[in-house]
């Protein structure tokens, strides 16, 4: 094969490649920007740090008390300075936004997106729930969503914030381009059966 020809099939792959991009991010984003919130079982709220944990919760409060589901279920391992889980925190901002404790259910383990759809469906399962409304920042649903799919759990999306999260565009697009390395990687570990 010549030189020219190399270029142009090389060319030719990163084009493919680059709409392919393209194309994962609009999906990304057009699931990042409907909320899909209706009558569940539970609400899962993913912990993100702290100021991201706050932003969340307070969203899944939001969609507690508007009646979409009679359990709260928090999600998150990473402890904060203060020395609280995601979880944690995200719990306790609920109670004070007036969710009552019994409402309240903590998964203060998990370290990913996927550990996080693993142990809240583990926990859905043993009460016998199957859906699930899902809240995170928008960029992240539509890998959160996919995640708590596998697990065989009937999930709607509702974002806490616009579909390239909250911040400044730099802010935006750096959580844009993390979420689209993670989707790759996700979807790399489930082709290879992992």
């Amino acid at each position: 094969m010549g030189r020219s020809r190399a270029a142009r099939v090389v060319l030719a792959l990163l084009m493919v490649g680059a709409v392919g991009l393209l194309a994962l991010t609009g999906l990304m984003l057009a699931v990042g920007a409907r909320d899909e919130a209706r009558p569940a079982d539970v609400i899962v709220v993913l912990g993100a740090g702290e100021v991201g944990t706050e932003r969340r919760a307070a969203h899944g409060v939001a969609r507690y008390h508007e009646g979409i589901a009679p359990w709260l279920l928090c999600s998150g391992g990473y402890r904060h300075r203060n020395g609280m889980s995601e979880a944690e925190l995200c719990a306790s901002l609920a109670r004070q936004a007036g969710v009552p404790p019994s409402a309240i259910l903590l998964e203060p383990e998990s370290r990913t997106t996927e550990q996080n759809a693993q142990h809240a469906a583990q926990i859905m399962r043993e009460r016998g729930w199957r859906s699930a409304v899902v809240v995170s920042d928008g960029y992240h649903l539509l890998r959160a969503r996919w995640l708590f799919e596998r697990e065989d759990v009937i999930v709607w999306t509702s974002p806490a914030s616009g579909p390239g999260g909250a911040g400044t565009l730099f802010d935006k697009v750096y959580y844009v381009a993390r979420e689209l390395g993670a989707l790759i990687y996700q979807g790399a570990k489930a082709a290879l059966g992992c």
